[in-house]
């Protein structure tokens, strides 16, 4: 889980708020600005109305009306739109009267400088006054002098094209600088694939931020604890070739006693022991192999049993191979819990023929509070070894209280270890006080 880190947050913020602010205020100028720009009659097509003015303003004042009549149809005819002539006469009503700078600047259309609204349908009309007061000469804009012809294409532009453009150079911003310490990673993890097991990312990493140096130091936790696992199986294969040269130097010792005139029933005694002690190794290699491949997807068959009466069947099977040995049962009349049976019935008898190797009288086997334990007289084990005996292959310094067990090779317990985690449970072990090792099964 990353750690909330407030400075990559804020970092982020703070890209993501200034970009927004600069896109809308970008955006926001441009089409303000481009909208006036583009709502203003072009400088010539104001000449030409204003010239339009003037030669009708010159006919009007000469009096000349018939040719005034007929230049008002030509420029209709010539700009496909209406022309009028018309006198203004404001007369005010009920003892009202009217400002004289209201008079003066009263308007019939709008001033040919003026903004065009882009978004109406129709077309404004301008008015050109004459010098006469209270004469106006408008007309209707024509459709070819109305500005703004290009102005949806370029409204469409603004409002998407240049936030593509300003969000595609914050997503670029974004990915370089989370891309980057990204690829060092990947960099590191292909060199870790490709078989340099000390590769790490470590400090090197070029992000600043804590969550990619966290994601960093998971890496390498992760990196050594892979490294450490293949280390330790290639240990363990080394470890299993030098436990299985013993009893194959055994049979072949056999063997060559055989040939030196050995009894045949001896020599095959001895083959039968050895070949056994090999099938047991194989076996118990094989099997803790496969809980080793199978601890992190476990498909167990869990179910409802009395685990009273499997504790009770597993002793009198092992009673049966250590009859000199007093089990203790401290347990409840049943005990129903839910589990694998098979798997903890596996765990709970190789536990009980190990404390049978080293008990010296007796066995006490208790449940209490969803654990069972299981404690022996024996020699117990050094407190810096309480660990240590769940490893493969390890072989605690309680040999040298005991008789050497040629039979065993340092497995059961990892072999218990493993299936214990294979059923979400748990097994470590402990020295009792005046007494031998105990052995907790949490289940």
């Amino acid at each position: 889980m990353l750690h909330f880190n407030a400075s990559y947050f804020f970092r982020l913020c703070a890209l993501v708020i200034v970009g927004s602010i600069i896109l809308f205020g970008v955006i926001d100028y441009l089409v303000n600005h481009t909208e006036f720009r583009m709502s203003q009659i072009k400088t010539e097509d104001q000449q030409t109305l204003l010239k339009i003015g003037v030669q009708a303003e010159q006919l009007y004042l000469n009096g000349e009306m018939d040719a005034l009549s007929k230049y008002v149809k030509q420029i209709e005819q010539e700009h496909n739109t209406w022309v009028a002539i018309v006198k203004r006469d404001l007369t005010p009503l009920a003892g009202t009267h009217l400002k004289q700078y209201y008079l003066d600047e009263f308007v019939l259309g709008r001033d040919v400088s003026w903004k065009i609204h882009l978004y109406f349908a129709r077309n404004p009309v301008m008015d050109i006054p004459f010098a006469e007061d209270g004469t106006h000469f408008i007309i209707q804009l024509p459709n070819s002098m109305r500005p703004g012809n290009y102005w949806r294409v370029t409204y469409i532009l603004l409002q998407f094209g240049i936030p593509l453009v300003v969000l595609a150079g914050i997503c670029l911003v974004l990915y370089r600088a989370i891309m980057k310490p990204l690829k060092q990673l990947e960099q590191t993890t292909r060199a870790f694939a490709e078989g340099n097991l000390d590769s790490r990312i470590g400090n090197s990493i070029s992000s600043r931020d804590a969550e990619f140096k966290h994601i960093a130091a998971t890496f390498d936790k992760m990196a050594d604890c892979t490294a450490n696992t293949i280390r330790a199986q290639r240990q363990f294969i080394a470890d299993f070739s030098h436990e299985i040269r013993t009893p194959i130097a055994r049979i072949e010792t056999a063997i060559d006693c055989h040939k030196s005139g050995l009894s045949e029933t001896e020599m095959l005694e001895r083959v039968a022991k050895n070949t056994a002690t090999m099938r047991e190794l194989a076996e118990n290699t094989l099997t803790l192999t496969w809980l080793e491949n199978e601890r992190f997807c476990p498909n167990t068959d869990n179910a409802n049993f009395d685990l009273v009466d499997l504790v009770e069947c597993i002793v009198e099977e092992v009673k049966f191979e250590a009859p000199q040995i007093e089990f203790n049962l401290l347990l409840p009349e049943s005990k129903e819990v839910t589990s694998d049976a098979r798997v903890l019935g596996q765990v709970i008898e190789n536990v009980l023929r190990n404390a049978s190797r080293y008990a010296t009288q007796y066995i006490n086997i208790q449940y209490q509070s969803n654990q069972l334990a299981i404690w022996d007289d024996g020699p117990g084990v050094p407190n810096d070894e309480l660990e240590s005996i769940f490893q493969p292959f390890y072989r605690s310094h309680r040999y040298s209280h005991t008789q050497p067990d040629s039979h065993s090779f340092g497995l059961g317990l990892a072999l218990c270890k493993r299936q214990m985690e294979r059923i979400n449970g748990r097994i470590y072990a402990k020295n009792m006080p005046n007494s031998g090792l105990c052995i907790l099964i949490l289940l």
